[in-house]
């Protein structure tokens, strides 16, 4: 039997009431994946990830751990902060609110992206958690492309959660800008 285990995942959650939405980013790395890098660069995969949702300033909580995830263990630096935080100005992650829809953005700069990674990443997904009391009445998910374009994917619920997920490339090579739900 072959098992494929991704090397990262990311997830994205927005919960909180819409007075004061909150956003949680978790990336998830495969830790022998981890490992195997820290050794052969002598560097800190994780502990660079950790800087640079430090680097964004007050207003930023940001965690480091680990989990178990599918049978593998995963190293998981996480930033969370209030898009209504006064320490900073987070309000490219806020979510936007229109009649029949709620627009989250992803943004992401990929200008150090390097497309000859991309095989790592084949199996990985970016996840966005969207508790239902934001947008109860949902009943459809897109991502809204660069150029504009629609694309629809599944709309998972679990719990009080909408679940949104998509391949990682697609937003590693910045091709989706926002996740859409619809009424």
């Amino acid at each position: 039997m072959i098992v494929l285990t991704s090397c990262m995942e990311v997830e994205h959650h927005v919960y909180g009431s819409k007075n004061d939405i909150k956003i949680r980013f978790e990336i998830l790395a495969n830790h022998s994946m981890v490992q195997m890098s820290d050794n052969q660069t002598g560097g800190d995969v994780m502990g660079d990830a950790a800087d640079q949702f430090r680097a964004i300033g007050k207003g930023i909580i940001v965690k480091e751990s680990s989990r178990e995830k599918a049978g593998e263990i995963y190293d998981v630096v996480s930033g969370t902060f209030s898009t209504n935080s006064k320490n900073n100005d987070f309000s490219a992650y806020a979510p936007l609110f229109e009649k029949d829809k709620m627009i989250i953005p992803t943004p992401f700069d990929n200008s150090e992206w390097n497309d000859d990674n991309s095989y790592l990443f084949a199996s990985s997904t970016y996840s966005v958690f969207v508790v239902k009391s934001l947008f109860p009445n949902a009943s459809a998910a897109y991502t809204l492309r660069h150029n504009g374009k629609i694309h629809e994917v599944d709309l998972k619920i679990k719990g009080d959660s909408y679940i949104i997920e998509f391949p990682i490339l697609w937003w590693l090579n910045g091709n989706v800008d926002a996740v859409i739900l619809a009424k």
